[in-house]
């Protein structure tokens, strides 16, 4: 999704200088220190779905919340609004030529408390009497938020015993959630599966392994008030009132999901879900799979969400995900600033800003060890084909070990010696990945990578069969991607030791195109031509399956 950047002014702590949010995506992540402004910004997203107009009310300093819009013209839209028919005037040309002067241009809207989009200029300049088509253009924009219904769950939040009520509301803190379950249940207007089968089904694919429910009901004491309870074999029956807040959290979050687009009468794709702090009073294993749930469901039905966390394990799942999009809101000098985060030195801040400690952050499940950045490209690449539900930053890592640092690396608790560094003390859950470095496949193994075999294990080792990983790109992906890529015809050598930059010289127009110079960069064009079939090449496939049953083994899955 392609989301116009928004620039907020005059609203609680956005001062008057204002601060721009962009590159949302569909899963946000919203971080930031309390009584940073992350709720302010929900508040914002619920005024662009629903257009609620009292977020005008809330002044400062006297001023009106202004929301401005920044939006790139598109083509398809100066033909709505520019006539094509019609010339002359202060604009002299034809008006639907003088339009598309301004494609690629960058127009700015305001909303109004009604919703209404008002035209508020241009990055370049334009003559004032095409200022109606560019209303005009405006009004017929919409962002990817607008008209959406917008579900919405604070941070305070618990399920209690209620009584009946005609009305199916639930409340962000939970309010009305065990009315509308037993409405559902008890009212032959409702189909009961959706509670006594799909929310069931779904409740235990994410608190499992922990507990099992078997069934889920609701029954009326005597000062007939309602009552949720949930039946496993362990403990039979348990009202929910009674269980922990971390079920409870989980079955709201469910019913929103579920329950809420059914009375809504809404597709789930035409939702905006805000979410605050779901991983209070929750495990963090249960937050791993609660928050890992949310992005198969989003990416499953194209719906978005927007997550407000102070977890680090939230930071360490999406951080890895294109879909997901962190914001880190923080005071600067007492300015309010919104950063969308894109490298490892924002992640720092984040980390600094929550004041979260190395000994805070839980390890990784697993860490696969690679020589560099291309690796990790090719290995993430490869994984995806084997199983594409394996996610790098939830079921396991990548690290980098340097080449000839790995002399300096040790897998064995044994080995005292001030030069070796015990890896498996970061990481009980290892498998190293190692080039031959061999001019053959019969290269004897240097000491280094004999030693870190077996140290570590050979079911927890790749050593390349040939020269390095690059001899795993069969010739057909290589030769598909000079093509495509570089207008580059030819053939190439089947020796496996052969060096993939060798065979890249030996082709025409290829004196500047050198691989070992940019190995990520290339790395990341050539996976797009690597197809599964590819994956029977050598000792690729075997390795592989390996490799994914270990990050199995390391989730126990």
């Amino acid at each position: 999704m392609n989301f116009d950047p928004i620039q907020i002014k005059n609203f609680k702590c956005f001062d008057d200088e204002g601060c721009v949010i962009e590159n949302l995506r569909e899963i946000n992540i919203i971080i930031g220190k309390n009584n940073s402004g992350k709720s302010s910004l929900i508040e914002i997203i619920k005024f662009l779905s629903t257009k609620d107009k009292t977020f005008f009310k809330n002044k400062r300093n006297g001023k009106t919340p202004e929301l401005i819009i920044s939006h790139k013209i598109k083509k398809e839209l100066i033909s709505k609004a520019f006539p094509q028919s019609t010339s002359g005037g202060l604009i002299g040309m034809n008006h639907y030529l003088y339009g598309l002067t301004f494609e690629n241009s960058i127009l700015k809207y305001s909303l109004n408390e009604n919703g209404q989009k008002k035209f508020t200029g241009l990055d370049k300049e334009y003559i004032s009497e095409a200022s109606r088509y560019f209303d005009n253009y405006v009004s017929k924009l919409t962002n990817q938020i607008e008209n959406k219904t917008f579900s919405h769950l604070s941070a305070e939040r618990d399920i209690l015993p209620e009584k009946s009520n005609s009305e199916l509301v639930i409340t962000t803190t939970g309010i009305g959630a065990t009315n509308l379950v037993q409405q559902i249940i008890n009212r032959d207007v409702y189909n009961s599966d959706l509670v006594e089968k799909t929310l069931l089904k779904e409740l235990n694919t994410i608190v499992n392994p922990d507990i099992n429910f078997s069934r889920i009901l609701v029954q009326q004491n005597e000062e007939k008030t309602w009552e949720i309870y949930f039946e496993n074999i362990e403990d039979g029956r348990i009202p929910l009132s009674k269980m922990g807040s971390g079920v409870k959290t989980v079955f709201l979050v469910l019913i929103l999901l579920y329950v809420k687009p059914v009375i809504d009468k809404k597709s789930i794709k035409d939702h905006v879900f805000a979410l605050e702090e779901l991983e209070n009073n929750l495990h963090p294993s249960l937050q791993r799979r609660l928050y890992y749930y949310l992005y198969e469901f989003s990416n499953k039905n194209k719906c978005i969400f927007f997550l407000t966390t102070h977890s680090n394990i939230v930071i360490d799942l999406f951080n890895s995900i294109e879909t997901s999009q962190i914001f880190h809101i923080n005071k600067i000098k007492g300015k309010t600033k919104i950063n969308a985060i894109i490298n490892q030195s924002d992640f720092k801040k984040i980390l600094d800003d929550l004041e979260v400690k190395a000994s805070d952050i839980l390890q990784s499940n697993g860490i696969i060890w690679v020589e560099g950045p291309s690796d990790r490209t090719y290995i993430n690449r490869w994984i995806s084909l084997i199983d594409d539900n394996l996610i790098e930053g939830y079921h396991y890592s990548i690290m980098f070990y340097g080449g000839r640092l790995l002399s300096n690396l040790s897998f064995d608790y044994d080995i005292i010696n001030d030069e070796l560094i015990p890896l498996l003390k970061l990481n009980r859950n290892s498998f190293v990945i190692m080039d031959r470095d061999g001019k053959t496949i019969t290269t004897k193994l240097n000491n280094t990578k004999t030693r870190i075999q077996t140290e570590i294990g050979d079911n927890s080792v790749w050593i390349t069969k040939g020269r390095e990983i690059e001899n795993y790109l069969s010739n057909e992906c290589v030769i598909n991607w000079l093509k495509d890529k570089y207008d580059v015809k030819g053939k190439f050598e089947n020796e496996i030791n052969t060096k993939l930059e060798d065979n890249i010289s030996k082709l025409p127009k290829t004196e500047k195109l050198k691989y070992n110079l940019n190995k990520n960069k290339f790395a990341s064009e050539i996976i797009e031509f690597f197809k599964v079939e590819y994956l029977d090449y050598l000792d690729l496939n075997s390795n592989l399956l390996s490799l994914v049953k270990n990050i199995k083994n390391w989730n126990k899955i």
